[in-house]
């Protein structure tokens, strides 16, 4: 069974607080099913909405909104539907990104196609960080009279093909949230968090997680053909450093990205890992990016794959 678990993902920054805050369920359920998903559930506090979608995730927050959506779903269309709605002056900021998938060819549009369609919207540079046959990631932002602040800061890790005994763990049928939650380690790692889950069925794990106006948020695609886990967090700096080397300890890929906006983060990130490709630049818009992929070190001579007749 295959599932493109590489998420699209938009993050929109707004003129005027609370326009966003003060929109319904209704609108981002509408929102929401512009991109081909679905609201499973949501949870809230005083500072942000988290709902779980059927593909991914959306955050709304006072002045801002982060939208992560994956499998075959178009996140631009959702994204046209916003800047109409919003309106064109009303944004700040628009951020959207796409990152290489196993399956390009699955997929309703491509990285092209979604630019072409931002730009009769919005002004905007397109920009890839990566190789372009390996691992990169897709950038398209708004070009504005915007700066963001220092403190504006963002860390996506984005794990490939997971150790065996990971891979055979998060594949079982039974599997509960509360086993996935004590196998990811979750309270020791990121204690005090209000969490909403989703266990997919046969498999595949959704979590959305906030405690104030900080979030994370985790996703899952575990079988052996297209094997991905996502985590992403606006948590600070040094936070962040253990949380990654948890997370590539735990799950045990061969490889991962990590990109952040307004962060700096060690070369030595995770032991056994080797850094194979680091990418900078500082955006118009006042984020400093940088992208890096990471391979495990390995002196094992393999077998190959054998496909069955």
């Amino acid at each position: 069974m295959f599932f493109e678990g590489a998420e699209k993902k938009l993050e929109i920054i707004v003129h005027n607080p609370h326009i966003l805050w003060d929109l319904g369920d209704a609108f981002w359920a509408e929102v929401v099913s512009h991109s081909q998903a679905t609201i499973l559930s949501q949870i809230n506090n005083d500072h942000v909405k988290a709902y779980l979608l059927s593909e991914s995730s959306l955050f709304v927050w006072k002045d801002r909104l982060l939208m992560l959506t994956c499998g075959e779903t178009k996140l631009v269309d959702a994204a046209d539907f916003l800047i109409d709605k919003l309106g064109r002056d009303e944004i700040k900021s628009l951020i959207f990104q796409r990152k290489n998938e196993y399956r390009s060819h699955l997929q309703k549009s491509n990285f092209e196609e979604d630019v072409a369609l931002l730009k009769k919207k919005v002004d905007g540079r397109a920009l890839r960080f990566g190789k372009l046959h390996g691992h990169h990631n897709l950038v398209f932002h708004s070009t504005k009279d915007f700066a963001a602040s220092a403190e504006d800061a963002t860390s996506e890790f984005l794990m490939y093909d997971m150790d065996k005994e990971v891979s055979n763990f998060l594949t079982r049928v039974d599997l509960t949230k509360v086993e996935i939650q004590k196998f990811l380690k979750l309270e020791e790692a990121l204690p005090g968090f209000k969490i909403d889950d989703y266990v997919f069925s046969p498999y595949g794990y959704s979590l959305n997680a906030i405690k104030d106006s900080s979030y994370y948020t985790i996703h899952v695609t575990p079988q052996e053909t297209s094997a991905y886990v996502s985590f992403e967090t606006n948590l600070s700096l040094t936070d962040k450093h253990g949380i990654l080397r948890h997370f590539a300890s735990v799950l045990k890929p061969n490889s991962f990205d990590v990109m952040t906006f307004n962060e700096e983060l060690p070369k030595d990130l995770a032991q056994g890992y080797e850094l194979i490709y680091q990418g900078q630049d500082k955006l118009s818009t006042g984020y400093s990016v940088d992208f890096k992929t990471y391979y495990q070190i390995s002196k094992v001579i393999e077998k190959p794959h054998y496909y069955e007749n």
